[in-house]
């Protein structure tokens, strides 16, 4: 399948310069932190995502998981694992309502 990559993003308001004590090559270890403004974020999150099965998603799941968490991620739902579990929770529902 497909790794969706900064060209495949359906938004272009992300931020792409690591803030001071970020660091964009530590994704995998800011495992507690998850900033759905910060493109290189968004992208590893995206990219972490599986099927149940653990296969790879299809780039068109990955865009609507972008725009689940670009338009509906709650501000209190926080860390990649809560995110993560939140993306999978809602995407039957939510999906449907996919815009692009």
């Amino acid at each position: 399948m497909a790794k969706i990559t900064q060209s495949d993003l359906k938004y272009s308001d992300y931020s792409w310069t690591a803030v001071p004590g970020d660091d964009p090559k530590k994704t995998k270890e800011d495992a507690d932190r998850f900033s759905r403004k910060e493109g290189y974020e968004v992208l590893s999150l995206l990219n972490s995502l599986k099927t149940k099965e653990g296969n790879e998603l299809s780039l068109h799941v990955l865009q609507v998981c972008e725009w689940m968490i670009h338009e509906h991620l709650p501000s209190n739902v926080q860390g990649r694992g809560k995110v993560t579990s939140w993306i999978g929770g809602n995407y039957p529902e939510l999906s449907t309502k996919y815009p692009f």
